[in-house]
């Protein structure tokens, strides 16, 4: 039986080339050439006229934001307030999100918590710099149509519209 595994081999190896003379002859003497997959469609962002008017209005200390958006044109909202921020002692960057259907909507509100809470306890985050919203828009297949970075300071008490980067 060992004396056999070479001739296999070399039977095996003469039907591969075979297969692929013939291919090359049938097709005039070339190849197939692999055909490309089909690339995902790419969603259309969003005109300027349907874009996102996002405003914020914080709470007398600045603990909480609530994040007005108006002018929707989409299915699902995501939001990233993202900022370095003091956290029991420590500098670090850390941020807060949210993501909810809008489908049929117009504006979106929400109070946000800067900071977190766990069993009733409040941490608050404090000195918070370098703030920056990202906002994504989806449309009903999930496709973004529209994304932009909104950067903000916290301004305690007041309201501000943002302007995308």
């Amino acid at each position: 039986m060992k004396d056999l595994w070479p001739i296999i081999a070399a039977v095996v190896i003469l039907l591969a080339s075979a297969s692929v003379i013939y291919i090359a002859k049938k097709n005039g003497g070339e190849l197939p050439k692999p055909s490309p997959s089909p690339s995902p469609a790419v969603a259309v962002q969003l005109t300027a006229d349907k874009q996102p008017k996002v405003a914020m209005q914080f709470d007398a200390k600045g603990n909480y934001v609530t994040v007005s958006i108006s002018n929707l044109f989409a299915d699902q909202l995501e939001y990233n307030l993202i900022y370095d921020a003091t956290v029991k002692g420590n500098q670090i960057q850390t941020g807060v999100n949210a993501s909810t259907s809008v489908k049929g909507k117009s504006t979106y509100s929400q109070k946000q918590l800067l900071g977190s809470e766990s069993s009733g306890k409040f941490t608050y985050h404090t000195n918070i710099k370098n703030a920056v919203m990202e906002l994504t828009l989806r449309d009903e297949s999930r496709s973004s149509v529209f994304s932009a970075s909104y950067p903000f300071e916290v301004t305690p008490g007041k309201s501000s519209e943002l302007k995308a980067n």
